[in-house]
C-alpha cells in the first residue's frame, strides 16, 4: 500500500521569532494618539454643545406650538405671566402663570428645562439647592386645598415670556391696550414671545424663579448698558458668546411659531429698536 505525504508550510522545526515594539516606537504611538485626542476633544465638545442648543431650541419651539393651540382655542388670546420676581406672594397669579395654563395644550411631555440650565434655584430633587416646591408638588398641594406662597417655590422653568405680550405684567409706558391678543400684533414673525430666563439672581434682580422679563427696563441706563441689564433677566449667553454682551447667543421663539438661536444684538438695540415691543418689532 503506497502512502503519499505532502509537506506544507516552511521547514519543519523552524520557528519565527516575533519582534516586540521598542520603547521609542511605543512613545511615538502614544504621542500620535495624544495628538489625535487633543484634536478631537474640542470638536466633540462643540458637537455636544450644538446638540444641547438644538434640544433647547426644540423645547422653546414646542412651548410656542402649545401656545398657538391655546390662542386658537381662545380667539387669539395670549397666556399670562404669574411668577413674580420678588413681589408679594399671590396664589391666583401663580395659578395663572403660563406654565400652568399651557399644560393641557402640550399634547405630550414638553420639556420646560433647557439642557444648558444648571441653575442652583431648581429644587433639591431636581439637582438644585433650593428647598422650595417643584411644579408637580405645588399642583398636588393645590389639589389638596393647601395654600402655597411664592417664596416657597423653586425654579419651575428655563423659559419665560416677553412681558409686553402679557396682561398683568406689561409695562405701563405705552398708552395702548395690552398686546395680549394675536389680532393686536402687526408682525408675529418678528415679535419675540418666549426666551431663556437667567439662571442666577441677586437681591435686586430676582428673575431666576420668574416666568417673564421686563425688556422696557433694558435701555434705561447709559449707552451700551442694555446687555448688562438684560442679563439680570435673560440667559443671554446660554449657547455661546460672552455673558452680558451684545454677541451672547440664546434661543428665542416668535409668535408665528418659529424659534431661532440669535445674538442679543439681533433682537434688541434700544427701546425703539427691538423685537419685544410689538409696536416697533421688525
Amino acid at each position: 500500500m503506497n502512502s503519499h505525504f505532502r509537506q506544507t508550510g516552511g521547514a519543519c522545526g523552524r520557528s519565527v521569532a516575533r519582534r516586540g515594539f521598542t520603547l521609542i516606537e511605543l512613545l511615538v504611538v502614544i504621542a500620535v494618539i495624544a495628538t489625535l485626542i487633543s484634536l478631537l476633544l474640542p470638536a466633540l465638545g462643540q458637537a455636544r454643545r450644538s446638540a444641547r442648543t438644538l434640544v433647547c431650541l426644540s423645547n422653546v419651539r414646542q412651548i410656542e406650538i402649545a401656545h398657538t393651540l391655546y390662542a386658537d382655542t381662545f380667539k387669539g388670546a395670549f397666556v399670562d405671566a404669574g411668577l413674580a420676581h420678588g413681589g408679594p406672594p399671590n396664589l391666583d397669579s401663580i395659578q395663572s402663570s403660563w406654565i400652568n395654563t399651557l399644560k393641557p395644550f402640550y399634547g405630550g411631555t414638553v420639556n420646560v428645562r433647557s439642557p444648558m440650565d444648571k441653575s442652583e434655584f431648581w429644587a433639591i430633587s431636581q439637582g438644585g439647592t433650593d428647598p422650595g416646591y417643584t411644579l408637580d408638588e405645588f399642583t398636588q398641594l393645590l389639589a389638596a386645598g393647601k395654600n402655597v406662597t411664592l417664596t416657597q417655590l423653586a425654579r419651575w422653568t428655563s423659559y419665560g415670556l416677553n412681558d409686553w405680550l402679557t396682561t398683568s405684567t406689561r409695562p405701563g409706558l405705552e398708552p395702548l391696550e395690552p398686546y395680549n391678543n394675536l389680532s393686536k400684533i402687526d408682525s408675529p414673525s418678528t415679535t419675540v414671545h418666549f426666551l431663556q430666563m437667567t439662571q442666577t439672581q441677586s437681591s435686586s434682580a430676582r428673575y431666576a424663579k420668574s416666568d417673564h422679563v421686563h425688556s422696557a427696563e433694558w435701555g434705561d441706563g447709559p449707552p451700551d448698558s442694555a446687555p448688562a441689564v438684560a442679563a439680570t433677566q435673560v440667559d443671554l449667553a446660554a449657547h455661546g458668546g460672552k455673558p452680558a454682551s451684545w454677541n451672547g447667543l440664546s434661543n428665542y421663539s416668535y409668535l408665528d411659531g418659529h424659534a431661532a438661536t440669535q445674538r442679543f444684538r439681533d433682537v434688541y438695540t434700544d427701546y425703539e429698536r427691538n423685537r419685544f415691543l410689538p409696536r416697533v418689532a421688525r
